[in-house]
């Protein structure tokens, strides 16, 4: 008695393919090359801290980030913090952060109503149409931006967090813009314990500026 080989055949792929959609799936909900990283609890610190990271659009990565950015030559994660190389923290007022570190630069500015200005920036490098490129990239203005900071009262130190669309990338040594990317990266970070400028250092700075234009 024979029996037809091709039904088990078409039941075997169909499995595999069964099998294949729910790795996809589980890779699409649950790996992310790139996930947030937990916001610095304020308060929490021994000192000055902080940390960056550009979190790129699935669109954005090979294959949609379901499989690691690595295996393409890409770096896993864009970011910096305060023990990265050459890491400082620059000017720190309510209205104004600078942090920076080897490669890189940021510089947010709010309002007195606390929305990120056209002032803000992050300058980093990566590779982009395989070319090594400096990039600058500016928030998109969107009121889905977040910015908060809370005062240390026993200290008088800032803390808090940030999360901020960016829409609009150019190459930070021509001013030319990239057409990258296609959805905005968002630039998620947290600081703590970091020491404000007095308005009197601040003046002075303000001053010193001028003097040197």
């Amino acid at each position: 008695m024979s029996h037809d080989a091709k039904p088990s055949r078409t039941l075997r792929t169909l499995g595999l393919l069964v099998v294949l959609a729910v790795l996809v799936g589980f890779s699409l909900v649950v790996f992310r090359p790139d996930r947030p990283v937990a916001n610095i609890v304020a308060g929490s610190s021994s000192g000055p801290t902080f940390v960056v990271q550009i979190i790129r659009p699935r669109l954005g990565l090979p294959l949609g980030g379901i499989l690691p950015p690595k295996w393409f030559g890409l770096d896993a994660d864009l970011g910096f913090e305060s023990t990265s190389a050459g890491a400082t923290v620059g000017r720190c007022t309510p209205g104004r952060l600078e942090f920076s570190a080897d490669d890189w630069s940021l510089v947010l500015v709010v309002d007195a109503d606390g929305r990120v200005t056209a002032e803000s920036e992050v300058v980093f490098e990566l590779v982009f149409e395989e070319r090594f490129r400096k990039v600058r990239c500016r928030p998109s203005g969107l009121a889905a931006d977040t910015f908060e900071t809370v005062t240390l009262a026993e200290s008088g130190e800032l803390s808090g967090s940030f999360d901020i669309e960016l829409a609009r990338c150019e190459d930070a040594n021509t001013g030319e813009p990239l057409g990258w990317p296609t959805k905005p990266l968002v630039l998620h970070g947290s600081f703590d314990r970091l020491p404000m400028e007095t308005e009197r250092s601040e003046a002075e700075a303000r001053d010193r500026n001028s003097k040197t234009r």
